[in-house]
C-alpha cells in the first residue's frame, strides 16, 4: 500500500518516513488509533516503505519486486497476525492467521480500513469469538527467528493485540530483543487492552482522527459525489473513514433534505402526509434508518450550538448553514432540545425493534406540536 492512498495525515506520515530515510526504525511499534482512523492502512503503507527498493517522492516506489509483493501482501517477509476463530476441521487450539490469509488479503485489497465486525463477517465466524492464541505466538516466534526471505529485513504486523489476552506474555522477550532488522508493529484500537508489559516495551504511534475535509476530499474522489453530501457522510461519520465510506455506499439521498421534509410534515401534522413520509422511512433497511436518525442528531446539535454561541464555526455545510438560519425564526433552543431527545430515543428504539410506524407517528405529532407552540 502507497501512502499517498491514505487520505490526510501528513504528519504521522511524515514522521514514519524519516525515521526509514535516517534509519532509525523502532523494534517495536504501536499503531494506536480508534477504528476508522487508518492506523492499519498507515501500517501497511509503513511496511512497503521499509522494504521497498528504489523509494521514491517520500513513497515506495510500487514497481521493484519489494513492492510488487508487499503491494499484494504477499512478501515473504511481512508476516501478518490478527484475531480468528475455528476454521474448518481444525481445533480452534490449532487455527492460525495462516489459516486465513486468503480471506485477509481479499479483505485489504478492498478495505483496509475495515473494522472488527467487518473482519468476522467476511470470515463467517458468526458468533464464534476470535482472539489470537497460544500456537499462533508460538509461530510468530519462529517465522520471526529464522533468516529472512528475499529482504533485509522482517515485519510482523499484528492488528488488534487487544485479542492476545495473556497469551501476549509469550512474545515479551522477542518484542524487546528481536533479531537484526526485524521491526514489529502492533495495530491496535484500545490501549486499555493490552498487556502494560507489551505497551511499555513499544514506541507508542498515535494515529488521530480523519478531519472532516480529508474525509470529504476522499468520498469525491471515490465515489464522484458533492462536495456537500461528502461533507455531510464526513460530518456524520466522526473521524471515522469505514464509516463514511458504508454510509455513502449505502446511502444517495441528501438527509438534509429528508430532514427538512420531515419537519414541513410534522409542521402541518395531516395525518395522510405523515403516514406517506413515514412508508418512505419504513422502505429503508435498518441501518439506512438508523444514518438518517444520526444524521438528524447530529445537525440539530450543531444547530443548537451555533444558537449558544452564535459561531458560524460548526460542522455543517453550506446549504446546511443556510437551512439552519432559517430555522432560527420558528426553532429555538428548548425546541430544539426537544427534538434532540427525540431523535435519540428514537435511534435506541430502532436498536429495540420497536415498531416504527407507530413511533414516527407519535414523534411527528410531538414536533409538530412543538413547531406550532408559541
Amino acid at each position: 500500500m502507497f501512502f499517498k492512498e491514505i487520505a490526510g495525515k501528513e504528519s504521522v506520515k511524515k514522521s514514519l518516513i524519516k525515521a526509514v530515510d535516517n534509519g532509525r526504525i523502532p523494534h517495536a511499534q504501536l499503531f494506536l488509533g480508534k477504528e476508522g482512523f487508518g492506523a492499519l492502512p498507515m501500517a501497511l503503507a509503513y511496511a512497503s516503505y521499509i522494504q521497498c527498493q528504489e523509494r521514491v517522492d517520500a513513497d515506495s516506489c510500487g514497481v521493484c519486486s519489494n513492492c510488487i509483493k508487499s503491494h499484494k501482501f504477499i512478501h515473504p517477509d511481512i508476516h501478518f497476525s490478527f484475531p480468528v476463530v475455528k476454521s474448518g476441521d481444525k481445533k480452534r487450539s490449532d487455527t492460525t492467521s495462516d489459516d486465513f490469509l486468503p480471506k485477509w488479503r481479499e479483505i485489504l485489497k478492498t478495505n483496509p480500513d475495515m473494522n472488527t465486525s467487518d473482519w468476522l463477517q467476511h470470515i463467517d465466524a458468526d458468533n464464534n469469538l476470535p482472539n489470537i492464541n497460544v500456537k499462533e505466538c508460538n509461530d510468530i516466534m519462529h517465522k520471526l527467528n529464522m533468516m529472512s526471505f528475499e529482504s533485509d529485513n522482517k515485519i510482523l504486523i499484528m492488528w488488534l493485540p487487544e485479542y492476545l489476552l495473556n497469551e501476549g506474555n509469550r512474545l515479551l522477550k522477542l518484542i524487546e530483543e528481536p533479531t537484526d532488522n526485524t521491526f514489529i508493529i502492533l495495530v491496535a484500537e484500545n490501549q486499555d487492552m493490552i498487556l502494560q508489559t507489551i505497551l511499555s516495551r513499544c514506541q507508542l504511534v498515535k494515529i488521530p482522527a480523519y478531519e472532516n475535509y480529508e474525509i470529504s476530499n476522499f468520498l469525491v474522489k471515490k465515489y464522484g459525489i458533492h462536495q456537500d453530501q461528502a461533507l455531510q457522510f464526513a460530518n456524520l461519520a466522526d473521524g471515522n473513514i469505514n464509516a463514511a465510506m458504508n454510509i455513502a455506499k449505502n446511502e444517495a439521498t441528501d438527509y438534509s433534505e429528508m430532514l427538512i421534509s420531515w419537519l414541513r410534515v410534522a409542521y402541518k401534522s395531516d395525518a395522510v402526509e405523515i403516514n406517506e413520509w413515514i412508508k418512505g422511512i419504513s422502505e429503508m433497511d435498518k441501518d439506512e434508518q438508523k444514518n438518517f436518525f444520526e444524521y438528524g442528531l447530529h445537525f440539530f446539535r450543531q444547530y443548537l450550538f451555533r444558537m449558544m454561541t452564535k459561531s458560524e464555526n460548526v460542522q455543517l455545510t453550506s446549504k446546511e448553514m443556510d437551512v439552519a438560519a432559517k430555522m432560527e425564526k420558528i426553532i429555538n433552543t428548548s425546541k430544539a432540545e426537544v427534538i434532540i431527545k427525540l431523535i435519540n430515543d428514537s435511534i435506541e428504539n430502532i436498536n429495540r425493534n420497536i415498531n416504527l410506524r407507530i413511533m414516527l407517528f407519535s414523534d411527528t405529532l410531538t414536533i409538530g406540536q412543538e413547531l406550532r407552540n408559541n
